[in-house]
């Protein structure tokens, strides 16, 4: 895997097209081209080079859970013993698919998580298998009441 690139020293064409991409993964390259300028070669190359060096991890579809009936979405912060190994715990919380968003954060509560839940009854269940984990002494949750905003993509500075 080469080396990740730092924003400075992408050039303007690159920046174009991760802000392409964000906004349409599907955008073809011949209308990538033809917007940019650039050959459909220059662009097949620029975008190789961009996943080469991990920039562009994959292309998803954004599915919105609630429209297929996820009715929860927990935020919740593990407060861990201290004696405990935060490597075991990461990889137990990593496997747990309910789990979209893991984060070693600072202060009282060192881990951070957003799991998306069916209903209330796998988000008790979700909360029982943290609760048991092997380290774990505390857990803060929040569930989400409505969202204000998600959006998955970055500011691309030019």
């Amino acid at each position: 895997m080469a080396k990740a690139a730092r924003i400075e020293e992408l050039d303007k064409h690159d920046k174009e097209i991760l802000k392409i991409l964000q906004v349409n993964a599907k955008a073809s390259l011949r209308d990538m081209a033809k917007q940019m300028e650039l050959s459909t070669t220059s662009i097949r190359l620029r975008i190789k080079n961009l996943q080469d060096k991990n920039i562009i991890k994959d292309y998803i579809a954004l599915i919105d859970c609630r429209q297929i009936g996820y009715k929860e979405m927990i935020l919740a912060s593990l407060r861990v013993n201290a004696r405990r190994s935060l490597d075991s715990i990461k990889q137990k919380v990593e496997a747990m698919e309910e789990i979209k968003y893991a984060y070693i954060v600072t202060g009282e509560y060192p881990i951070f998580i957003m799991a998306k839940c069916l209903d209330h009854n796998d988000t008790v269940k979700l909360l029982e298998r943290l609760r048991n984990l092997e380290g774990i002494e505390e857990i803060k949750t929040q569930i989400v009441l409505d969202r204000i905003k998600e959006d998955p993509t970055i500011i691309i500075p030019q």
